[in-house]
C-alpha cells in the first residue's frame, strides 16, 4: 500500500505491505520504502466479552532529522485520527459496544 503525508508544502510518500493474519488476529505492517529509517505496525483484535479490544503499535523515525522535527507531531496526530476513524466506522458497522 502507498501513503502520501504532508504538512505545509512537504509531502512524502512511503510504500508498506499489509499483512493480514487471520489465525493470530493481526495485521502487520511491514515497511519497504520511503522517508523512513524504520515503520514498525500492528494492529492485534482480541477478544473482550462480546465484543473485540483493538490494541494498535506504531513505532517509527525518520531518515532526516529534519523531516522528524517538522513531520513527526503530525504523523502522530494522523495516526491518532485514522485510530479515530477506524473506531468510528467499527461502531457503525457492528453498532457500540455496551455500557
Amino acid at each position: 500500500a502507498d501513503m502520501s503525508i504532508g504538512y505545509k508544502a512537504i509531502r512524502e510518500t512511503f510504500t508498506t505491505q499489509v499483512l493480514l493474519k487471520p489465525d493470530e488476529n493481526t495485521i502487520d505492517v511491514k515497511y519497504i520504502d520511503g522517508p523512513f529509517k524504520y515503520l514498525s505496525n500492528v494492529w492485534r483484535f482480541e477478544p473482550d466479552g462480546a465484543g473485540c479490544a483493538v490494541r494498535f503499535f506504531i513505532d517509527y523515525e525518520f531518515k532526516s532529522r529534519i523531516l522528524g522535527a517538522v513531520m513527526g507531531t503530525m504523523f502522530d496526530r494522523a495516526f491518532r485520527m485514522f485510530a479515530e476513524a477506524f473506531e468510528k466506522r467499527a461502531d457503525v458497522i457492528y453498532g457500540t459496544k455496551p455500557s
